[in-house]
């Protein structure tokens, strides 16, 4: 069947660790920032909390479904700026996501996405996607903020 992929993309922002972290545990910021790659229908209101456990059906490009995809948060911790998740949806049985932001020496932050995605034999189909997405998903948050 194949192993799960595990990879991490990581990004400079200019806003610091403690903003930007504020930022993305918003669900209205995060239909933002994939506003054009994907709508969530049922996306909650409010921040990711601990033990959160919901569905969404997804759209990609607004229009194509494909279908439902539950999602629990596992742990968020503020001060040390870590939000866990474990996802899962149609032919992915584990979609894994860590994310962490640590502040910057010379200013900023840095936004990290570790991912462990099972996929049985399509895993590599959706670690390539996951790749595309997670990468313009920040280079949208960066224009939404002015910073490029």
């Amino acid at each position: 069947m194949g192993e799960p992929a595990t990879f991490i993309i990581e990004q400079a922002y200019a806003w610091d660790a403690d903003r930007h972290f504020a930022a993305i545990v918003r669900y209205d910021e995060l239909s933002e920032a994939m506003e054009g790659q994907a709508s969530y229908d049922g996306l909650p209101s409010g921040e990711a909390q601990p033990g959160q456990v919901f569905e969404v059906k997804i759209k990609l490009m607004g229009w194509l479904p494909i279908g439902s995809w539950r999602i629990e948060v596992l742990d968020r911790d503020d001060g040390r700026r870590v939000l866990r998740s474990f996802e899962s949806g149609g032919a992915v049985k584990s979609w894994r996501h860590t994310i962490t932001v640590t502040p910057r020496d010379e200013g900023g932050c840095v936004h990290r996405d570790a991912l462990e995605i099972d996929a049985g034999w399509l895993t590599g189909f959706y670690a390539g996607m996951a790749k595309r997405m997670y990468s313009r998903r920040h280079a949208d948050r960066l224009r939404l903020r002015g910073e490029v």
